[in-house]
């Protein structure tokens, strides 16, 4: 049997054009005079979906590897970026350093979270994982050194070998744009290579009959702390460099509204697909936007992205409930 290399044809051609894609919109006003070509705000959008798709990749280990749901990853993404922000304002720790820091963080609180939901799925892990978001954002709201409900503002954007991400493109968002692509394509790659091992085949066992993979001799509780400390550390780095992009951090990142939104990234994407996981958090990003223009053009009293999103679960769950790219079941002839 041949071999699946993630540098084959289809990948490495989306990496390649991905990147031309990239400095196109970072570099292109470099090369010519008067207004930008390729205004600020799709760029700030673009920032985003690429945050959102971090997000979705680490969310997949738990809820795509694994099967199970989770509603509290929005909780290791206001980890990274309350740890970044506290880092930034309180000492004169250098940015980069603060996200080790939050990745630490983000994997020990993810470890009780992991071994109290070893013994329950369905409902019960959605309730736990639930919980744990909400009991973070609690903590936030009443934590005088965290800001309260007003969070950390003012926050510094870094600097890359003493250029300031703002200045390393033609706007101040193109740096941003840099970094955050090629760390998307440094964690989907993690994700295929994880998928493609011994452990991501003892996730796929885990998921498929987990009394089986117990009778084959799998750890199956050292696996599943495993992908929620992965998933726990990928989310935390969304949520450092979310905390640079916006200026500030406040308790909305611990929202469960904002954990809600990461788990439809994964179901419409696709679950255990990463181009799902990326085209999951592109489309959760844009539309949303797109549909609160319409609002304010057509000067509608109801946001219409409201009512798409509801439609959109509904025809998703109805006649693709695996996703766009999901990843289908091949069955051994």
């Amino acid at each position: 049997m041949k071999k699946e290399r993630f540098s084959g044809k289809n990948g490495l051609a989306a990496f390649l054009g991905s990147a031309v894609l990239v400095l196109v919109i970072c570099y292109i006003d470099n090369f010519h005079d008067g207004s930008a070509w390729i205004p600020t705000y799709f760029q700030h959008v673009g920032v985003n979906c690429l945050i959102a798709a971090i997000l979705a990749l680490g969310l997949n280990f738990v809820s795509g590897y694994l099967g199970q749901t989770s509603l509290g990853h929005a909780a290791f993404y206001g980890i990274g970026a309350y740890t970044t922000a506290v880092f930034l304002k309180y000492t004169d720790l250098n940015f980069w350093l603060t996200i080790p820091i939050g990745l630490i963080f983000a994997a020990l609180l993810s470890i009780p979270l992991a071994m109290a939901s070893l013994r329950v799925k369905g409902q019960f892990l959605i309730v736990i994982t639930y919980a744990f978001c909400e009991i973070l954002r609690f903590i936030a709201i009443n934590t005088t050194a965290l800001g309260g409900t007003a969070g950390i503002p003012g926050l510094k954007s870094p600097e890359l070998f003493g250029v300031k991400l703002t200045k390393l493109a033609a706007s101040s968002k193109g740096g941003y744009i840099l970094i955050l692509f090629l760390i998307t394509a440094a964690v989907a790659f993690f994700s295929w290579r994880t998928e493609h091992s011994r452990i991501g085949y003892a996730f796929s066992a885990i998921r498929e009959d987990e009394i089986a993979a117990v009778a084959m001799g799998i750890n199956t509780k050292y696996y599943k702390v495993l992908a929620m400390v992965i998933s726990a550390v990928i989310c935390s780095i969304a949520g450092s460099f979310q905390a640079v992009f916006a200026s500030m951090v406040s308790p909305e990142l611990l929202n469960a509204t904002k954990s809600i939104s990461i788990l439809t990234m994964v179901v419409i994407g696709g679950r255990r697909s990463i181009k799902g996981m990326i085209l999951g958090g592109i489309l959760l990003t844009i539309l949303p936007e797109l549909f609160h223009s319409v609002k304010d053009v057509a000067g509608l009293p109801f946001d219409p992205w409201m009512i798409l999103y509801g439609f959109l679960l509904v025809f998703m769950m109805r006649f693709r409930p695996q996703g766009i790219w999901g990843a289908v079941k091949k069955e051994e002839g």
